[in-house]
């Protein structure tokens, strides 16, 4: 229950990475926007923290660059993030993925390549509160005079189980290889 940063300024800081590193690449690299969430559902199961959280991403593909050079873009784009307080959380395989983490805000960046020589970059945030500081239960629609008037859930109803069929006996199996083509592989109870 710890302030953030609000998500209008993870907003802001996703933008700012992706323009930094968009600068490593080399000047004929133009981004056309692939996906973007600027106020996304906090959904990180690692990361154990309150809900109503928030998060900013981006999904940019890298447009104009030549595929033959993309071992280049990746070790180019892996120097810069260690350079800049980034760590590799994961890089396999090698010059088709790399996933970093900004040891100092927890942003996290990817760069992607497919077979096709399509390439892309993205950027997300780590879970913010939108205004900067934690919501009460009142403000994230749950009031605890609502949650103690309420009754006690009742358990579905599960069916009954069906009951088990026989299964059906299998001949054993032969290791003798001249007994292969003397079976009668038409009769259902053979296999």
């Amino acid at each position: 229950m710890q302030p953030t940063i609000t998500i209008a300024e993870a907003n802001q800081r996703v933008d700012g990475y992706i323009a930094r590193a968009v600068k490593v690449l080399p000047p004929e690299a133009k981004l056309e926007l692939h996906y973007q969430e600027q106020e996304g559902s906090c959904s990180d199961p690692t990361d154990h923290g309150p809900k109503n959280r928030v998060i900013a991403s981006r999904s940019y593909k890298v447009l104009g660059l030549q595929q033959k050079a993309i071992p280049s873009y990746f070790d180019s784009l892996r120097s810069w993030w260690l350079a800049n307080n980034f760590r590799v959380l994961d890089e396999t395989p090698r010059n088709e993925f790399l996933w970093v983490e900004n040891n100092a805000d927890s942003f996290q960046m990817t760069l992607k390549a497919n077979p096709a020589g399509g390439i892309f970059l993205l950027a997300g945030s780590p879970c913010v509160w939108r205004n900067g500081t934690p919501e009460s239960q009142a403000q994230s629609g749950g009031d605890t005079e609502d949650m103690v008037a309420q009754p006690p859930a009742i358990p579905p109803v599960t069916p009954s189980p069906k009951p088990a069929q026989a299964r059906r006996p299998r001949r054993k199996p032969v290791d003798d290889i001249e007994d292969f083509d003397q079976t009668d592989w038409t009769d259902e109870n053979t296999y």
